[in-house]
């Protein structure tokens, strides 16, 4: 099943025809958070599937065309996100011509994982604002894994069950010395769509492949197969780390082709299995501070605080 947000956060099943609306048939879908109501519908999915599968038949579908679709989880509780889980990306990062040339790189199994804000979450169609002049910021092509059930501690051979499904994501990276949770977490940067397609209809998660593209020409070409940490290990070592709850994601990590994006390029992300998300990048800022300092003493001034 395909399942997405759309317009004013509507929950939608996307078939051949279009996108059919269901958000009234979903447990507490009242309009007070809709920002929740994904989260609603992935909570009582294992429950409530043959009804909103019966729905489809019955109802009539939007044409996408017709539509603006939203991130499919606007607000998860949390971003888990895999660093250097490619073995090609850890040998371009470090090599030559590398953006960090000449330094040792190391893979996930040496950094663990880290975290995204929620806040960072974008949508396809949405326009991304780099942060920063003069520091170059770089597309990393992912696949997305979005949790079906609170858990904890989990094994490799328990962690079907905790899936939901699966999504497009862009891990937008600026470059430099700073924690990666301070150069991936600025708002935008974690793109995901253009919906989820549940764990049921993925015949192998560890063997998707997705392509994404920068203004038509094609920069990354990667597969799970490839994964230093499988679909399956992301899940057990990010439930070790932290309780996931429905609707959190875990970014799967990204492959070889990493690349500088700039103001006004088009991204078009492709997923076997899944569908196409894509995103364009805005203008920065008019005057962008260069480093964090200049940053938070801009923050200070403006609010007439004295260093």
């Amino acid at each position: 099943m395909k399942v997405a947000l759309f317009d004013e956060w509507r929950v939608g099943i996307v078939d051949d025809r279009g996108i059919v609306d269901i958000t009234d048939l979903i447990p507490g879908w009242e309009p007070v958070w809709p920002f929740s109501w994904m989260l609603h519908f992935i909570q009582s999915f294992p429950q409530r599937r043959g009804e909103w599968a019966a729905a489809l038949a019955e109802r009539p579908a939007i044409p996408l065309e017709n539509v603006r679709l939203r991130p499919p989880v606007p607000v998860p509780s949390k971003i888990v996100a895999a660093p250097v889980n490619y073995l090609l990306h850890q040998q371009e990062m470090g090599g030559a011509q590398g953006v960090y040339a000449g330094s040792t790189i190391k893979t996930i199994e040496d950094y663990g994982l880290f975290l995204k804000p929620p806040s960072s979450i974008a949508g396809p169609g949405d326009e991304i604002t780099l942060p920063f002049a003069g520091r170059r910021t770089d597309h990393e092509a992912e696949v997305g894994i979005i949790i079906g059930r609170t858990v904890r501690n989990v094994t490799e051979a328990e962690a079907d069950e905790a899936i939901f499904g699966f999504t497009g994501l862009l891990d937008l990276s600026v470059r430099g010395q700073e924690d990666r949770p301070y150069r991936k977490g600025f708002d935008g940067f974690c793109p995901i769509g253009p919906w989820i397609v549940t764990r049921d209809e993925i015949p192998d998660m560890n063997r998707i492949g997705f392509r994404l593209w920068v203004n038509g020409e094609l920069r990354q070409q990667g597969n799970t197969q490839n994964m230093i940490y499988s679909m399956r290990r992301l899940v057990a070592l990010a439930s070790y780390q932290t309780t996931l709850y429905p609707g959190d994601i875990i970014a799967s990590g990204t492959p070889e082709g990493v690349g500088e994006v700039k103001p006004g390029d088009a991204l078009h992300l492709e997923v076997d299995g899944i569908g196409a998300l894509k995103v364009a990048v805005a203008p920065r800022p008019a005057e962008p501070p260069l480093t964090m300092g200049d940053w938070f003493d801009k923050f200070l001034q403006a609010r007439g605080v004295a260093k």
